[in-house]
Parts: C-alpha cells; structure tokens; sequence
C-alpha cells in the first residue's frame, strides 16, 4: 500500500509540475490570469484561515488525535465508483457521491489527517491524496465531466476547493510546506472550459481555447 500511496501523490504532484511548466507559453494571451497566493512565511489567507478552520471543526477529533481511523464511504446514483487507501493511525477518509458515472480515489499515508469529498453531478473525477501528519482536505464537485486533483505533501496542511457548479474544466492544487498552511482559492465555483493550476504561491487559470 505505501509504494500505491506514494505512487498517486508523485503522480499528482507530476501533473501540476509539468502544468505549471507549460503555461509561460500562455502568460501574456489574452484570457490568462495569475493570482499570487500567500506562501509559507508570508502573511496568511486570513479570509481561507478563518472559513478552514470553521470546516474543520467537525473532525477535530481526528486532527487532534481522539478519534479511531474510520473509512465512510456512501454512493447514490449509477456506476460510481470510489477507492480509499489508508495508512497511519486516527485518520479520517469520507466519501459521499451521487449523480451518475463518477469516479473517487482518496488516498492518505501518515497520522490524523482527515479527508472529505462531497461529490455530484455526471462524470466527474476527483483524486485526493495526503502524505504527511494533521492534514485536512474537503472538495465539493458538481456539474459535468470536471476533473479534480488535491495533493498535500507536509504536515498541519488545510484546505478546502469548492469546484461545484462546473462544467469541462480541470483543477489541480498541490499544497506543501512551502504553501500557506490554509488553502481555499476562490473563483473555482461554476468554472467553465477552464484548467487551473494551484501551486505554492501561484494559480493559474487558463481557459481552454487557449490551450487548443
């Protein structure tokens, strides 16, 4: 199970390296836009501090090392399909789906970290993984044929992507040590033909037409 843990974070952490190395290309086309976020020891989000900690509330139990591992995992609609892997002590992972053809995999190595996907709509695909102690992820997905990709590789990480909404667009977020500890970009809900990049200290959006 650790060599499939690592396995999907250095794939995911893959994707968002060589997107990023793709966009100085896109940097000054019209429709491209760069947001700088907060980096570790710069000042914190205090607006992602304050609504992540409130979502956060609810699974303190695990976070602060009270609370058994627990797996939930609920689906409602037609051929979902979700996957938990779970390495370490007192973590959480939580999937609840409903909608049809959508897809799930959270994956987690470490201790009392928690991990939460609220997911709907048609055929979406969200892949969440987290290495490292005390992390927090909470995704929300809706719309049609968007993929989601949430990597944590540090510890005492938050971070919620609210991706609800979309339609034919990609998110990929990698949140490190070097990142804020809270992460919650806005501008995600109801994206449209769009990718966005998160990385520490950038996010890209780029709307598909000018990727073509």
């Amino acid at each position: 199970m650790t060599r499939t843990l690592k396995a999907i974070a250095i794939a995911a952490a893959g994707v968002a390296t060589l997107a990023l190395g793709s966009l100085g290309a896109f940097a000054n086309e019209p429709g491209f836009h760069l947001t700088y976020l907060p980096e570790n020891g710069e000042r914190t989000d205090e607006r992602a501090e304050r609504i992540v900690t409130g979502l956060m509330q609810p699974v303190m139990p695990f976070i602060e090392g009270t609370a058994a591992q627990t797996t939930s995992i609920l689906q409602l609609g037609v051929n979902s399909s979700a996957t938990s892997l779970v390495e370490g002590t007192g973590n959480l992972s939580a999937i609840v789906q409903t909608g049809q053809n959508n897809r799930a995999a959270q994956a987690i190595q470490g201790h009392n970290s928690a991990m939460l996907l609220v997911q709907g709509g048609t055929n979406n695909s969200v892949i969440q993984s987290s290495v490292g102690n005390q992390n927090f992820q909470l995704v929300g997905v809706s719309g049609e044929n968007n993929n989601v990709g949430y990597v944590q590789v540090g510890n005492n990480l938050a971070g919620a992507l609210d991706v609800t909404g979309a339609q034919n667009s990609n998110v990929i977020a990698l949140q490190t040590n070097g990142s804020s500890r809270y992460l919650m970009p806005s501008g995600l809900r109801g994206l449209s033909n769009t990718t966005v990049v998160i990385v520490p200290g950038r996010m890209y959006v780029i709307p598909h037409n000018r990727i073509q």
